[in-house]
């Protein structure tokens, strides 16, 4: 294995962002559980860390958007699908546990509160991480026009959330 690096070497000889990497994106240290030892964090990787970075949305806007996402990602709709050669199907739902059943029941119930164009905008840029620009001219929309869609979207979604529990 000549030229390769192990994880380990890798970390003890500090692997850094090339000039490029780090012209296009933001990083942070942060500090680990293991004294002294720093790691670093890209903090703009999704669409939605961008445009906080970029002010097009802003922290509360942002925090809604993350929330939506954690729950997306604790309903298990986040998992990558990958083909059995299994011949016999599985059953429906059998290994979810409360917590994925509450979220996803959760989750629904935003998508339907929402509208559909606004929850088609929050899904694309959030869930799926496309631009807010690409979502427009998917949808036949203005994609100048996209970053206030999208704002207008995340204030709905904020407005589903609160009304979440109402039956």
């Amino acid at each position: 294995m000549d030229g390769l690096m192990s994880k380990k070497d890798m970390l003890e000889v500090g692997i850094v962002p090339t000039p490029e990497f780090l012209k296009k994106h933001s990083v942070e240290h942060i500090e680990t559980r293991v004294a002294g030892k720093k790691r670093m964090r890209v903090t703009d990787q999704l669409w939605i860390d961008y445009y906080l970075k970029h002010k097009h949305i802003d922290n509360a806007q942002y925090l809604t958007a993350t929330r939506l996402l954690a729950l997306y990602r604790a309903a298990g709709r986040a998992q990558k699908v990958t083909g059995s050669l299994d011949g016999m199907p599985k059953g429906g739902n059998g290994d979810m546990s409360d917590r994925s059943a509450n979220s996803l029941a959760d989750f629904n119930r935003i998508a339907r509160r929402m509208g559909a164009n606004s929850f088609s905008c929050v899904e694309s840029v959030v869930l799926h991480d496309t631009s807010a620009a690409e979502w427009a001219r998917i949808n036949g929309r203005n994609p100048k026009a996209a970053p206030e869609i999208f704002r207008m979207a995340l204030d709905d979604l904020e407005d589903a959330f609160k009304r979440l529990r109402d039956r």
